[in-house]
């Protein structure tokens, strides 16, 4: 039951928040009706940034997460795009990346493309860090406002491309501005990477603590994931780590197992997180360039071992080490550089068609 009719059962705003507030979870017909409410634009910002703030104390459910997601892509603007679509996606919530973001799942997704990966990668401009996804790739020159019709053929034609959250899901205009006068990070992080227009089965999610991963491999596994790596890295970072272990929830047809990488495995030298800061986008541009021109250090290590993982998920590296070695051959062969020059090239060639 979903809805206007199971948002009126459960007794609408103040039974609802009554029950959060109480510590209670909502069944996920009553999380899929309230995220309904929401995106028809009948709730008001102070009812959403209750609700926010609510669900992030008591914490989210696996049922309300599930409920969530499938609400938002019942609202969403359809994407087709190949099966074996990969996206690497963080959630946000790294402490150390709300002031020095580093875009490295970004830059990932289009060194995994160019290791032969099909990418599809879905995010947003930033909410409660230096510079969200969308803002990196805009800096980059790459074009985010793109027509579903084009980035389908974007995906097809060059093997990656950028699902912009805004454009695929513009109901989501209701909570946005409620996001951003919040400014910390809300279950909307987190239902982001899960909501993807595409309905994508092979991700790499990064998310900051082990608990939430944890919860965010349940539901995956529950909406029907066919290969998922999430990770948690050292530091409380939302990616694989190169400052310690990282702990992976690995979801496949065969349930969940929890798994340790120690960098020791892989072959990359343990950092500081100070040596892997981002900022600003146009730092980030920066940081990006250097790197698929060739420079090595901690930051190409971080987007390297990042795409590694994406490799696995989508099943052309056996385990990281692998997928490591064949993101560095991606970016020292040049591909990766290529790779982005035909991404900045697109709205030109749609454009000349």
């Amino acid at each position: 039951m979903t809805g206007s009719s199971a948002f009126d059962e459960a007794g609408g705003w103040p039974a609802i928040l009554g029950r959060i507030g109480s510590g209670s979870d909502l069944d996920r017909d009553q999380a899929h009706a309230v995220m309904s409410e929401i995106l028809r634009g009948d709730a008001t910002a102070a009812q959403i940034g209750a609700l926010l703030m609510g669900l992030a104390v008591k914490g989210e459910s696996t049922g309300e997460m599930a409920g969530f997601v499938e609400s938002m892509l019942a609202a969403s603007e359809p994407l087709s795009i190949p099966e074996d679509a990969l996206d690497i996606v963080g959630t946000g919530g790294s402490p150390h990346r709300r002031t020095h973001a580093v875009n490295a799942s970004t830059m990932a997704c289009i060194v995994a493309g160019a290791a032969g990966a099909v990418v599809c990668k879905h995010g947003n401009r930033r909410a409660s860090s230096t510079s969200g996804s969308f803002d990196f790739l805009e800096a980059l020159g790459i074009d985010i406002t793109i027509a579903p019709a084009d980035l389908e053929r974007c995906v097809a034609e060059i093997g990656v491309g950028f699902a912009f959250a805004r454009s695929f899901h513009p109901a989501m205009r209701f909570a946005g501005p409620v996001r951003a006068e919040l400014g910390v990070p809300t279950v909307f992080n987190t239902l982001g990477p899960l909501a993807h227009p595409g309905r994508i089965k092979r991700q790499l999610v990064g998310v900051a603590t082990e608990e939430k991963a944890a919860a965010v491999a349940a539901v995956l596994a529950q909406l029907g994931s066919h290969r998922a790596w999430v990770v948690t890295g050292a530091g409380g970072l939302d990616e694989v780590s190169t400052s310690g272990p990282s702990i992976i929830f690995d979801v496949s047809q065969a349930g969940i197992e929890r798994l340790t990488v120690d960098l020791e495995d892989v072959g990359v030298d343990r950092v500081e997180l100070s040596q892997v800061a981002g900022g600003s986008p146009a730092d980030n541009v920066a940081i990006f360039e250097r790197l698929i021109d060739g420079e090595t250090g901690p930051h190409r290590d971080l987007v390297a071992i990042n795409a590694g993982a994406g490799l696995v998920v989508a099943g052309l590296a056996d385990d990281l080490k692998q997928g490591f070695a064949l993101a560095n051959e991606a970016i020292d062969s040049g591909e990766a550089k290529r790779k982005l020059e035909r991404l900045r090239g697109f709205k030109a060639q749609v454009a000349a068609d």
